[in-house]
């Protein structure tokens, strides 16, 4: 069924010169309920955002599949409608579940799950399925879970992931094995979208490094340099708030050697934290990241990383600084739309007195995301 409300956005203030202006947009939970540790993918044919699953505060995991249409619409302002249908596919769904990675293939249409964790805070699970049609132009979404060859990952949440059209292929990056062991291994799946012949996993055996074990890391993925840029994490959740930079070459498991450098970026860097959302420009190679968890609590704050993977520059921290403080939020997904510079936040975990935690279902849209 389509469920639309209007929703109010506000601009925001004059922004310092050269920083990005700020608007957000919110409603009611009419749309999909409060979560966090759910995925949203993009659409850019349809300009849709597709979620699922995710947990609420660790009582309830999801499989549930939600399509947000028009999420980019320039029209948003000063209101618009948010267009949220909750999609019934066919075929047998994912076991329920939060923490996992989704990844999306525009061109076939076909958003990729692997992993997470199916329960509080146990079993991981390294199954991988693929949601086929998932904007709905050509027919019914449906789910299929793929069988690769190859050794498997171990079980894992919490972990990064990113796909290269160009070779079909999904690399995943850390995580946590849902048992307090944090994962600084690198894997990569060919045929990762379920066509072109049997998916099949290979172990990354870079050289260099490696980073330390971690979970919910930033990552930004350069298909035409072959790169993976990963920053901060956590191996302790609450205790251990990472700010490390490391860039993984080979990263789509296709050259014959791959290897992990760690960067050293000018300019006065974020705060550690993990959890953040995490997008990016690979146009003009900026990595864009939106609050998360950091010592000081949620700070609200967007920072870029611009030549996030030592291209064309030395890699430098940008703070993008709007009046307003944004989105105080981890555990949040993060859309980017290149044709219009647009970053969409959704959910996640917000502090909200007197309750220490609570689970968020607003929408954030960040204008000139990239910082140009």
């Amino acid at each position: 069924m389509n469920k639309g409300r209007k929703l109010a956005m506000a601009a925001l203030g004059t922004i310092v010169a050269l920083m990005a202006p700020f608007s957000f947009a919110q409603w009611s939970a009419h749309g999909p309920g409060p979560r966090f540790l759910h995925t949203a993918v993009f659409d850019p044919a349809t300009d849709q955002m597709i979620v699922f699953g995710g947990t609420d505060l660790g009582t309830i995991n999801y499989n549930d599949l939600w399509v947000n249409v028009n999420v980019m619409a320039s029209s948003c302002n000063p209101t618009c409608d948010m267009n949220w249908t909750f999609d019934t596919p066919s075929g047998t769904p994912p076991a329920a579940r939060s923490g996992h990675s989704a990844v999306y293939d525009s061109t076939n249409s076909r958003m990729i799950v692997f992993g997470g964790a199916t329960g509080f805070p146990t079993p991981c699970v390294n199954d991988v399925w693929v949601l086929q049609n998932a904007n709905g132009v050509a027919g019914n979404p449906t789910w299929v879970q793929l069988n690769p060859g190859g050794t498997p990952p171990p079980a894992r949440a919490g972990h990064a992931a990113s796909y290269d059209p160009t070779k079909n292929t999904m690399t995943i990056f850390g995580g946590t094995d849902c048992n307090g062991n944090y994962l600084g291994d690198a894997w990569a799946i060919s045929n990762a979208n379920g066509t072109g012949g049997t998916p099949k996993w290979k172990q990354l055996t870079p050289s260099g490094g490696p980073p330390s074990g971690r979970a919910y890391v930033s990552a930004a993925f350069n298909g035409s340099a072959n790169t993976l840029t990963i920053y901060g994490g956590t191996n302790n959740p609450g205790n251990s708030f990472l700010s490390d930079v490391w860039l993984l070459s080979g990263a789509n498991g296709t050259a014959r050697t791959s290897s992990w450098t760690q960067l050293s970026p000018l300019g006065t860097p974020p705060p550690a934290r993990y959890g953040a959302a995490t997008v990016y420009d690979s146009t003009h190679n900026r990595m864009t990241i939106n609050s998360g968890n950091t010592p000081q609590g949620l700070l609200g704050d967007t920072w870029v990383l611009e030549n996030a993977d030592n291209q064309g520059g030395t890699p430098t921290w940008l703070q993008l600084a709007p009046t307003h403080p944004g989105s105080q939020l981890y555990y949040h997904s993060g859309i980017y739309d290149p044709t219009t510079n647009q970053m969409v936040v959704f959910a996640g975990i917000f502090h909200k007195m007197p309750t220490p935690t609570t689970a968020d279902d607003h929408v954030f849209l960040l204008v000139d995301a990239n910082g140009l």
